[in-house]
């Protein structure tokens, strides 16, 4: 058992881009879930996009927490790949399943539990909570397949593997598409069932993916032998995974949690601005894919090197990352700055939503570049071992700066809505400058016990 790929060695342009293009068509399809949902709900009336959007900070955590332990694992994982331990991974492999199947389990029950008064405090109204609680109890029901998944595509990125991901996710986005507009508004036999059909259509498809992933772990196809029958618990790798992976669930919890709290503030403008603030997030989580494929490309590749004691190297496939996340995003953001308004009739014809909508992507667009550097040098200190500078930055970035300076701009200075977003543009921006000083700084080498060696690194 070893490695599929040795990404300690070769061109490190060319290994980035060869393990990053595979995430960033994934996480495109998996944006797609979200964009998918918004268009036809967005067909049904604008307070049922309105209702999707309040939601989606409590899906926004659910996938928070699945994506930190999965970012632990992939970490760890790739780690021991270049150390060459390989019996460890799958040890690793074993203890993550637990975790994610005990961490789905409590976020079904406490999202059942709570779901009212919870996005009551976001700011639903009488009118809007129905269709809430249609979409979001549907949506916890399933959480066990969307943890389920997200950890045995982690498994499969430690090793390099970033292909079987790409595959289960654009056969689980078609079943998404297909069964969408069926469910939603009812075709033959099929009843309509609205907001919550967008729902069951999301779940299902989770289910189809999460098993294609599943069945390629545990046929032998992976390099990981995964043997649950003899499984012995290890508190040790409960904590290396969590040492990396609860930092990171925290730091996109954080994020969750700051989408409460602007979301919050955007209600105090009326729906139709929640609806276009919802509208402008998925269009960023379009915006943030290809720097989203590098990140994970560079966890794995970061990992890999500090455990084969090759840190010049990782720190070169951090920088490098970062720029090239930043063209990319750079070049998205003006094509969203220079045509914002067709972008939003895509999804509603809402007048209101498209002067709202409109005035976010005017302003909020050409940061993109600088949140793509904020997630490679994230990512970076994830793969090195080091989960904490991610929840520090995502702390500064929205309960320091964008949440304060949006209530302050929006409601104290009476610039409204545009307030908001200009607080948004500014928070991304400063958060970039942090976190590149703090990767050179050079905090990351320290506490892995590794000793940095000279190298030839090849770019």
């Amino acid at each position: 058992m070893r490695a599929k790929i040795d990404l300690s060695k070769g061109s490190i342009v060319k290994n980035l881009l060869s393990l990053a293009w595979p995430m960033m068509l994934a996480f495109v399809l998996q944006t797609g879930f979200n964009i998918v949902d918004a268009i036809f709900v967005g067909r049904l009336s604008a307070m049922a996009l309105a209702a999707v959007s309040l939601t989606f900070p409590v899906v926004f955590l659910m996938i928070s927490l699945a994506s930190g332990i999965g970012v632990g694992t992939t970490s760890l994982i790739a780690r021991l790949f270049g150390a060459k331990k390989y019996e460890e991974t799958n040890i690793v492999a074993e203890h993550a399943y637990i975790i994610a199947i005990v961490f789905s389990l409590l976020f079904s029950f406490s999202g059942l539990l709570f779901a009212k008064p919870l996005f009551r405090f976001v700011g639903a109204t009488d009118e809007l909570m129905p269709l809430v609680l249609g979409y979001s109890n549907i949506i916890f029901l399933g959480s066990i397949f969307m943890f389920t998944g997200f950890i045995s595509n982690s498994i499969l990125r430690g090793e390099g593997d970033m292909k079987t991901p790409m595959k289960m996710m654009i056969i689980a986005t078609i079943v998404n598409i297909i069964l969408d507009p069926i469910m939603i508004f009812g075709f033959w036999f099929f009843p309509a069932m609205g907001i919550s059909g967008a729902a069951l259509a999301t779940v299902i498809a989770r289910i189809i993916g999460c098993m294609i992933a599943l069945k390629h772990i545990f046929s032998g196809k992976s390099s990981f032998r995964i043997k649950l029958r003899k499984f012995k618990f290890k508190f040790q790798i409960i904590k290396d995974i969590f040492s990396v992976g609860i930092p990171t669930s925290l730091s996109q919890s954080a994020m969750s949690l700051g989408l409460f709290f602007m979301t919050k503030i955007v209600s105090l403008f009326g729906p139709f601005a929640i609806a276009a603030y919802g509208l402008g997030f998925r269009l960023d989580a379009v915006a943030v894919m290809p720097a989203i494929g590098l990140a994970t490309a560079v966890i794995t590749i970061v990992g890999f090197n500090v455990g084969a004691k090759k840190l010049e190297r990782a720190k070169k496939t951090a920088w490098i990352g970062a720029v090239l996340a930043f063209i990319f995003m750079e070049a998205v953001g003006f094509i969203f700055f220079i045509m914002p308004a067709p972008l939003i009739r895509l999804f509603n014809s809402n007048a209101n939503v498209i002067l709202y909508g409109t005035s976010y992507l005017r302003i909020v667009a050409l940061s993109y570049g600088f949140i793509g550097i904020s997630i490679v040098v994230g990512a970076a200190f994830q793969g090195a071992g080091k989960g904490y500078p991610a929840f520090v930055l995502a702390v500064l970035r929205l309960f320091v700066i964008s949440i304060p300076l949006a209530y302050f701009l929006a409601v104290r200075s009476g610039f409204g809505v545009n307030g908001i977003w200009w607080a948004i543009s500014i928070s991304t921006v400063a958060a970039a400058i942090v976190a590149a000083i703090w990767f050179k700084i050079g905090t990351w080498k320290k506490g892995n016990h590794l000793e940095e060696v000279p190298e030839a690194v090849s770019v």
